[in-house]
């Protein structure tokens, strides 16, 4: 090839500038924002890198986002070169909607000169990336470097170079970054189910997951049927809440459940505690107990517990967890608290009884008064093995016979000398509870402390008897009831059981047999009706030859004995007739004009006239 003069004149000038040229291309600086993804409300760290072809001396970054869909919460150096060459001017800003950090290496005596050296990708500075909402599809942010809009003076990217500034205009390439925002999987609160004897206490644990961001705090609000399970309790023992060390709690036990309100991070010096990341994390107690005891071979009884929104407490409270300022509805996954039967106690061969204070003799427990009469109810002991040291007597009496006094007079107890004796009545039948007696002795309960003990028996031995009044307006032919029964409190506040003490135990797993208290017609006739027609005449005295001679049946003696000697004779036939034709004495009260009761004692037998009322 052919070139003139001045075509080689101009070789050398152009290859000098394609050198050049080929030499900024490779020699390219540039500042860059990583990229990443985060789930839920999980913060990232993007990085921001410098690649430099020289060494810098300081930087200006400015940095814009869409702050409704991401926050920063923190600029740092820290693991970085800046923080590596000692940088000496540090200034971070975080505003609505960006971020800007300007750094200057060397301002301060003795003026090292310290600098950025030269290479590729060297990490300047970390920005903590929050996301302000949950998406539910992956969601692209950008964070993006824009010069000219950000803090006041508006500031630009650039590195500084030999005390230049080099800017996008001057060649720096910025590279902006992108966050991914990731859909979390489902939260949700579930209550562990869980089986319990049910004359025990148990706790039903509160399991959290949280994907969606680390947990500053929550609300339960849990209910169960009151008339199976009593709430106890809402506590924190043993839980992740509890490790990390929860400043707020407060549990309230309400009608139908109970509530609790956490925050991890309530307190200075705010060191910002929350809950990590994680499935079925333990965060709360329920301790819930049976309110009736099981006893084999009843079956199992299941009972719901329901998370409840917008009922419980006041105001009512949801069901929520709390991520990075947000309130999040989990998913909501009930449980199931079952009381459990417990084994059958084996009996003691003690036994209890009450009735009449000839029981022992006759095995009759039903005592037989008339309305308005004064009533004895007698209690017993019997254990063919064993002393007792001790015993408690729990009652419920039917409220138509008020308790007046009790005493352990004539019994086994006051022979051998019982220490302590007390005992109270509850005769107000409107209290809610009935009527009620309770009675505790010891026999051997002050010094020298002997271990007097009353002694085993085969045969019911007396314990005392309670004095009572049978009420006026008692129903007639009734039976009224006087029963063992656990866990009342006569006029006091304390539950008293049925226990015999025994070898220092307390036993309650045996006999107890009630009794009656029968309301018998009061006997009313007149004297003299000896046949029961309510009229007093000859053939009453007719009647009384014919019950003597002729084995005539009579349904109220004491009405034949006209002259209430307590027997029937030839001499009450003659009675009413002088009464009658000769004008003698009349029959003895009650007397021929009014019903009423004999006022003397004797053995002529239970008058069965229609007479005979309560």
């Amino acid at each position: 090839m052919y070139f003139s003069h001045r075509q080689l004149r101009l070789i050398p000038i152009a290859c000098a500038t394609l050198f050049l040229f080929l030499g900024s291309i490779s020699a390219q600086q540039s500042l860059t924002i990583g990229s990443g993804s985060t789930l839920g409300l999980n913060s990232q760290t993007l990085p921001v890198s410098l690649t430099s072809t020289n060494t810098s001396e300081g930087f200006v970054l400015a940095i814009a986002f869409d702050a409704t869909i991401v926050a920063v919460d923190d600029v740092s150096v820290a693991g970085t070169v800046t923080e590596a060459v000692v940088a000496e001017l540090i200034v971070p800003e975080i505003l609505a909607n960006g971020v800007t950090l300007g750094v200057v290496l060397d301002v301060s005596p003795p003026f090292d000169a310290q600098m950025i050296p030269v290479g590729a990708d060297q990490l300047l500075a970390n920005l903590e990336v929050r996301p302000t909402l949950l998406v539910n599809m992956p969601t692209d942010t950008l964070l993006e470097f824009v010069d000219g809009t950000l803090n006041s003076p508006p500031l630009d990217n650039i590195i500084v170079q030999g005390g230049q500034s080099i800017g996008e205009s001057q060649g720096l390439q910025l590279n902006d970054g992108t966050l991914t925002l990731l859909p979390p999987p489902p939260d949700s609160l579930t209550i562990e189910s869980v089986s319990v004897l049910s004359d025990r206490s148990g706790d039903a644990r509160i399991l959290m997951t949280n994907m969606s961001g680390l947990v500053q705090g929550f609300v339960l609000a849990i209910s169960h049927d009151e008339s199976v399970l009593t709430l106890e309790s809402i506590n924190l023992e043993d839980t992740v809440t509890e490790s990390i060390g929860a400043e707020l709690v407060v549990p309230q036990v309400v009608t139908g459940g109970g509530t609790i309100g956490v925050v991890l991070d309530f307190q200075s010096p705010f060191d910002g505690q929350t809950i990590p990341l994680g499935n079925d994390q333990h965060i709360a107690n329920y301790k819930y107990s049976c309110n009736d005891t099981i006893i084999e071979p009843a079956p199992e009884l299941p009972t719901d517990l329901i998370f409840l929104d917008g009922t419980l407490n006041s105001p009512p409270l949801d069901n929520v967890i709390v991520v990075n300022g947000l309130s999040i509805n989990p998913a909501l996954n009930d449980g199931v608290y079952t009381c459990l039967p417990i084994p059958r106690p084996p009996t003691e061969n003690t036994e209890f009884f009450c009735g009449p204070i000839d029981l022992p003799d006759t095995g009759e427990s039903r005592i037989f008064a008339t309305a308005g009469e004064e009533v004895e109810i007698c209690f017993f002991y019997q254990d063919e093995d064993d002393n007792l040291q001790g015993l408690q007597i729990a009652a419920c009496v039917d409220c138509n016979l008020t308790m007046i006094d009790f005493s352990i007079e004539g019994s086994i107890i006051n022979d051998i000398g019982a220490e302590f004796l007390d005992f109270n009545f509850d005769n107000d039948p409107n209290d809610g509870d009935g009527c009620e007696f309770v009675m505790g002795l010891l026999l051997d309960a002050l010094p020298p402390f002997d271990n007097q003990t009353a002694p085993s028996s085969a045969e019911p031995l007396l314990v005392g008897c309670l004095r009572a009044e049978l009420s006026v307006n008692a129903p007639c032919e009734t039976d009224l009831p006087i029963m063992f029964c656990d866990g009342v409190n006569g006029s006091g506040s304390v539950a008293i059981e049925n226990i015999a003490v025994i070898n220092f135990e307390s036993i309650q797993s045996f006999e107890k047999t009630g009794c009656f208290v029968h309301v018998t017609p009061e006997e009313a006739f007149q004297r003299g009706d000896c046949n029961s027609d309510d009229k007093v005449n000859l053939a009453d005295a007719a009647t009384i030859l014919g019950q003597q001679f002729l084995g005539t049946e009579v349904l109220c003696p004491d009405a034949c004995d006209s002259n209430d000697d307590g027997k029937i004779n030839l001499a009450d036939s003659v009675h009413i007739l002088n009464y009658l034709f000769r004008f003698g004495e009349p029959p003895l009260d009650p007397g021929p004009d009014n019903d009423g009761p004999d006022p003397t004692e004797d053995f002529l037998s239970e008058c069965m006239s229609d007479d005979s009322a309560c």
